[in-house]
């Protein structure tokens, strides 16, 4: 496994939200003219554009490696057991953790940012519909929302993003030593393009697994915590989805 210069990995960690926000901004814009939320755009974006080029790099690099062939050990060296107990201990902490950093801290350093700054971001582009625009949307339009949080980001997006960022990037960085999870953290941050403002919140986010997996070398802390971080989050969506809170009280 050949060592990558942090500007190489900073490089390879950035095309993909390059090609991400491209694609992002474009469809967005189009999708709002057709009524659909940014939630949805980005959803598409991460199927057309993030997964297919981090796998081909992920592809590439690994075939030059190995001289001509992708093999999976090769590509994700770190993938050491972890007694079923920790993932108890610390996997269930660490899911937790993320909740409460991507749902508390996350929207209030963005916004405070955004209006710090004066950045006047057009509705068409945030994340996070207004309470009312959300209180407003179909049931079927809802239920559309919920199966893209599931199967797109809590499953082939958070599958892929934390292979590529931890499984990948983060072992092939370790000559920076007890510096690289912090440098993954910040790198994987800024690889959001297509949210400058929420820079802090994701790279707190991100050090823990970062550090897990640099310490216990193994990705599958990474794996347990950003896939349970957004499948939470869904859950949370499918009690509005299905009834149990019901979607006009989020109107204010």
């Amino acid at each position: 496994m050949k060592q990558l210069t942090p500007l190489k990995a900073a490089g390879l960690q950035l095309v993909p939200g390059l090609a991400n926000l491209v694609v992002f901004v474009g469809l967005a814009y189009w999708f709002n003219t057709m009524g659909l939320p940014a939630f949805l755009a980005l959803a598409a974006t991460i199927m057309v554009s993030e997964v297919p080029v981090s796998w081909w790099l992920m592809n590439r690099i690994t075939r030059k490696e190995t001289g001509g062939k992708f093999d999976f050990k090769v590509a994700f060296p770190w993938r050491a057991s972890i007694p079923w107990w920790q993932y108890l201990v610390i996997g269930l902490p660490l899911v937790i953790f993320g909740m409460v950093v991507i749902g508390g801290m996350t929207p209030v350093i963005s916004s405070g940012i955004r209006e710090a700054s004066g950045l006047n971001v057009p509705a068409w582009f945030l994340l996070e519909p207004d309470p009312a625009v959300f209180a407003s949307m179909s049931q079927s339009m809802l239920m559309i929302m919920w199966l893209a949080s599931l199967v797109v980001f809590a499953g082939i997006g958070g599958f892929t993003q934390e292979l590529y960022a931890r499984g990948f990037l983060l072992p092939r960085t370790q000559s920076l030593g007890m510096w690289a999870p912090l440098f993954n953290a910040v790198m994987f941050a800024v690889f959001h393009l297509n949210a400058p403002w929420s820079w802090p919140g994701f790279a707190v986010l991100a050090l823990p697994w970062a550090y897990l997996t640099w310490w216990k070398r193994s990705v599958k802390f990474g794996l347990v915590g950003h896939i349970g971080m957004l499948l939470m989050q869904s859950l949370m969506m499918s009690a509005i989805v299905f009834g149990l809170v019901p979607v006009d009280r989020m109107a204010g």
